[in-house]
């Protein structure tokens, strides 16, 4: 009978996502929201995407309705999207500083929805020191308000959280974000080859990504590197001018026969990059909970990472890799370390898979999200 009381509670339950994404956007948002409504739906909640992005619409098919702010009145939009959207039981904002959220928040507290925030990374120290003025005006004039009002805020890792509350006077929980297990016919081997691949996945930011410190790393070691038959690949798009920048580096420090910089992939070409990958290297300086990590360890390759991933510290202990401090001689001790434990890899690539499997596929992600979901909604009836 519980069972059963439990499964209606579910289906009558509705959840609206609101994020400023498109379908053809390169960001982490991207690949992290739509498969996370996907496993709400998948587990039988009313659940829903309405994107707030100026630029466009999300086109791709879903199996749960999207609607766009474009094609809404500016207030109140939620009371005029279809049904049952139009009445949500829970509110989750994705990512921060968008405009368009203030408004949707304002309507959720005169209408006595309760919201959550999921920052996606935006709300911790080193995030907010980005743009940091405009950041604190953005903050006095509207984005204390909806913090204040939010029923609580979502964090992807410890780490993450306990920086958040280190600010921001507010409830938190963590779930993180999910992967799509790739089959295991398709993974990677580290360490089987005599040449080895260390990769990057990620936007070519310089500054986020700590990429500066890894190209100036490479250069501390590079005969080490040479004699040892690595190759440094950088896959991403361009953000700010990073990729000159990083290329004049790698020019300066006469390493252009170790690190290449390449277009981002995707599909079928971002699982090939995966499967001949001996070493995932992310040495960003913050991070929310990083879909390219996630997607790297489910294919089975060990990570070497830097705190500002928060996920340095979980690998580290899980044995899947290598925790880093965020500066060139300690990432070129981390690299070195990754050298002279070559007949490991294979193990530790195994350990990431598992840690993966244990923690983070969707369907185990969405339903440790729908718990805190119901027991916020059970709070604010």
């Amino acid at each position: 009978m519980n069972l059963i009381l439990e499964k209606r509670q579910i289906q009558s339950t509705v959840i609206l996502h609101i994020a400023p994404i498109t379908h053809n956007q390169i960001s982490g948002l991207t690949f992290a929201i739509p498969p996370s409504v996907n496993s709400l739906q998948r587990l039988g909640v009313q659940t829903g995407l309405l994107t707030t992005s100026t630029s466009g619409c999300y086109e791709k098919p879903e199996l749960y309705p999207v609607n766009s702010i474009l094609n809404l009145p500016r207030y109140p939009a939620i009371a005029s999207m279809p049904q049952p959207l139009n009445q949500p039981d829970i509110i989750v904002f994705h990512s921060t500083y968008i405009l368009e959220h203030i408004l949707l928040a304002y309507e959720a507290v005169q209408r006595k929805i309760p919201y959550i925030i999921t920052p996606h990374g935006g709300m911790t120290e080193g995030a907010q020191q980005q743009k940091h003025l405009k950041k604190k005006v953005g903050n006095f004039l509207f984005f204390n308000w909806m913090v204040e009002n939010a029923a609580a805020l979502h964090c992807l890792t410890e780490e993450e959280a306990f920086d958040v509350k280190k600010i921001w006077n507010r409830p938190v929980f963590v779930v993180g974000n999910g992967v799509d297990l790739p089959p295991r016919q398709v993974l990677a081997k580290p360490g089987s080859k005599a040449e080895l691949k260390f990769v990057f996945l990620g936007r070519l930011d310089i500054h986020h990504k700590g990429l500066d410190l890894l190209v100036e790393a490479c250069s501390m070691i590079q005969q080490k590197l040479r004699l040892s038959k690595v190759q440094v690949l950088l896959y991403g798009s361009d953000i700010k001018g990073s990729k000159v920048k990083l290329q004049e580096m790698i020019n300066n420090y006469q390493i252009q026969d170790l690190i290449h910089l390449k277009d981002p992939v995707w599909q079928e070409k971002k699982q090939e990059v995966f499967q001949s990958t001996d070493l995932f290297i992310h040495t960003s300086r913050f991070e929310g909970h990083p879909m390219a990590v996630l997607e790297a360890l489910s294919y089975g390759i060990p990570c070497l990472l830097t705190p500002g991933t928060n996920m340095a510290k979980e690998v580290q202990a899980a044995g899947a890799g290598w925790k880093v401090e965020p500066n060139p001689a300690a990432i070129a001790e981390g690299i070195s370390s990754v050298l002279a434990a070559r007949s490991e890899l294979p193990l530790r690539g195994q350990a990431a898979r598992n840690l993966v499997e244990k923690k983070y596929s969707w369907s185990h992600i969405g339903m440790r999200s729908l718990r805190e979901y119901e027991r916020i909604i059970s709070e604010n009836i």
